[in-house]
């Protein structure tokens, strides 16, 4: 009988990465089932790849309230979907995900979560205790781990490297991308994505105005490349738009790895896009506003990742280590094997673990 398992996204990021996990596991005679919500690029970072995904739920920017609705929903949806199976998967493969997590517990479906961010409180604390497996980063003190882990009922798994590897080390650069699908020219632009303000725990005030960096870096003679996090994002858009900024917003899909490897930098409010390009040998910029383990361990091994606290800190940063060429790739992609695990090596293994 040929074995099921469940993937499912929540973001771009979690789209890309399980879509990677999915094209192996089906290689190695899986049935996967691949599900998401729908929320910015995270139904075509998964279409990217090949695969239809089923989409139940969106992302909801409105109240506490509201977001326990929508949770509620998109429950009630994954689980009409799963009982409406022939056959049930064994093991659900997520990040801290508590509608999908919660399902599968009550449905006997093994659950191998995956994760980078235990700043994530609220996902981590209703998600990882129904977890039968941990997957993460050696970069995160077991402890903060741990702490969410429901004693004696999870495995914890950790490895040398980050997820972001998991797609570094597949997908190769495509320089005909940026010039003939976003005609832009290499090492010209500069890739920047808003803040994550309407997260849970996103408090802090930003401590970057965007609007102002995007213009000055605009006057500076770059293109920015704008990836939107949430539809309240459009407004910033067209004010830049209206004001004469050079931008340009893709919508979507998008080649991540083309895109931040051609890039004079990237900048984010975030980290995972900042954590790529530095592994990608591209400036990454983050002005998250609080410490990520995985971050520090980038940044420690040489990486050019760097952490600002202001609009003058960021620019100068662009101006004096922005990206101008890059060496031979498949030399490059044998040094990052032989500092880093391949994460999708640990995962498979963990998960085949489970099936057993």
């Amino acid at each position: 009988m040929v074995i099921t398992i469940w993937l499912d996204a929540m973001t771009s990021k979690q789209g890309t990465l399980l879509s990677i996990i999915a094209k192996e596991l089906k290689s190695l005679g899986y049935d996967v089932l691949l599900t998401c919500r729908d929320y910015e690029y995270t139904i075509g970072s998964i279409k990217r790849f090949g695969f239809e995904p089923i989409v139940i739920g969106s992302y909801c920017e409105g109240s506490g309230k509201e977001k326990v609705m929508q949770d509620i929903k998109r429950m009630e949806g994954l689980l009409d979907l799963l009982t409406s199976l022939k056959v049930m998967p064994s093991v659900l493969i997520a990040y801290p995900n508590p509608p999908a997590a919660r399902v599968a517990y009550g449905l006997g479906i093994k659950y191998v979560a995956l994760t980078d961010s235990p700043h994530a409180v609220i996902p981590s604390r209703l998600s990882l205790p129904l977890a039968d497996a941990i997957i993460s980063s050696v970069a995160i003190p077991r402890y903060e781990i741990e702490k969410y882990v429901y004693r004696g009922g999870s495995e914890i798994y950790q490895y040398e490297g980050v997820d972001e590897l998991a797609w570094i080390l597949r997908c190769r650069p495509d320089e005909k991308y940026i010039t003939s699908v976003l005609n832009l020219r290499p090492f010209t632009y500069i890739v920047f994505r808003p803040h994550e303000y309407l997260a849970t725990y996103y408090s802090r005030k930003p401590s970057v105005n965007s609007i102002k960096v995007i213009r000055e870096l605009s006057s500076l003679g770059y293109t920015i490349v704008l990836l939107p996090r949430y539809r309240t994002d459009r407004s910033m858009i067209r004010e830049l738009i209206d004001s004469g900024a050079s931008v340009k917003l893709i919508e979507g899909m998008y080649d991540g790895v083309s895109l931040v490897y051609f890039a004079r930098a990237v900048i984010t409010g975030g980290a995972t896009l900042a954590r790529e390009a530095a592994l990608l040998g591209t400036l990454g910029i983050t002005y998250f506003p609080f410490k990520l383990y995985v971050n520090d361990y980038v940044a420690s091994r040489g990486f050019p990742l760097y952490a600002v606290r202001s609009d003058d800190e960021l620019i100068k940063l662009v101006t004096s280590k922005g990206t101008s060429y890059k060496e031979d790739y498949t030399k490059y992609i044998s040094k990052l094997r032989s500092i880093f695990e391949d994460p999708l090596v640990v995962i498979l293994k963990v998960v085949q673990r489970m099936i057993l």
